[in-house]
């Protein structure tokens, strides 16, 4: 499926009157598997509104950490659980699994050879802001990743965040100096799982440093300004 995708984006490329990219990664990958654009282009990174800016009050059984996203390989929900075990003698942390996806039924079946069975649970789909009133650090172990949503939104709630150095997700966090963990390592993950829990403050520093940066940067009002400026300076597209 994949390779037929690249097949139609190259006979579209010599048809497309400007590119809109999210992010330098998804920019830069476009040009690997399917060649330099002859037209305009544009980074224009997601965004998102103002009321998504806030401070999640916590509920009284928040566990320790929380995934949310779908349940497949590439998200790298086992490599979460296997850290969660590696050193759960020292530092038995626990954590909320929200989404749902092909993978779930193994993920379980994972979560319960490695003996987590108490420490780590599966809530199902919801709303990211449900999800994190349930957890004090959101962990995103991804593998790969374009340029996700999920990491604004655990910035603009303020939230502690763990993640991985995958895709467009250093072009969020980098200026902040955040440690990023490479896909696939589930001991620097453990590390960092152990270190939020014995010295949370450095990443309640970090969260809310990112929180204001994301707010200046990521908005859907730069995006829209963004937008239409590439209409109308790069392609001079008129305004009706």
């Amino acid at each position: 499926m994949g390779r037929f995708y690249v097949m139609a984006e190259r006979k579209l490329l010599p048809l497309t009157d400007g590119f809109l990219f999210e992010s330098y990664f998804a920019a830069n990958r476009y040009v690997s598997l399917v060649g330099e654009p002859q037209c305009p282009g544009r980074i224009v990174p997601n965004g998102l509104y103002r009321h998504e800016f806030y401070e999640p009050m916590l509920a009284d059984d928040a566990v320790d950490f929380v995934f949310v996203g779908e349940l497949r390989y590439l998200k790298g929900v086992d490599i979460l659980l296997e850290a969660l075990a590696a050193h759960q003698a020292v530092f038995p942390g626990r954590a909320l699994i929200v989404g749902s996806g092909p993978e779930e039924a193994s993920l379980k079946r994972l979560a319960r050879k490695l003996g987590l069975n108490g420490r780590v649970s599966f809530a199902g789909p919801q709303s990211a802001r449900s999800a994190f009133a349930r957890a004090r650090c959101v962990v995103i172990p991804s593998r790969a990743e374009s340029f996700p949503y999920i990491v604004l939104e655990a910035a603009a709630a303020r939230m502690p965040l763990i993640t991985t150095d995958a895709g467009g997700i250093p072009e969020i966090v980098d200026d902040l100096g955040m440690p990023l963990i490479p896909p696939g390592d589930v001991e620097a993950l453990a590390g960092q799982l152990r270190a939020f829990l014995s010295n949370p403050n450095p990443f309640l520093d970090r969260a809310a440093a990112l929180q204001k940066y994301v707010g200046e940067r990521f908005t859907v009002e730069n995006m829209t300004h963004a937008i239409l400026d590439f209409y109308i300076s790069d392609l001079g597209a008129g305004v009706s």
